[in-house]
């Protein structure tokens, strides 16, 4: 399971999450879309735990969660 709990993320100025929650159960597959600049990275980064959040809690497995890199 994946559980992001009031979750806020902040590059520079620009407040990209504020208070985001969201659960994908076991065996759910989830994608992250939208346009260029808007975070996506940046949300996926932390769930990796690559980067620290403002505000909130990120529970996952310590399971695979797939990736592509980008370049």
């Amino acid at each position: 399971m994946l559980r992001l709990i009031d979750v806020s993320l902040v590059r520079g100025v620009r407040v990209l999450y504020s208070h985001a929650s969201v659960l994908a159960s076991d065996g759910e597959r989830v994608g992250l879309v939208g346009p260029n600049g808007c975070g996506k990275s940046t949300l996926f980064a932390a769930i990796l735990g690559e980067l620290q959040t403002e505000a909130g809690e990120i529970e996952h497995p310590r399971r695979r969660i797939a990736h592509v890199a980008h370049g």
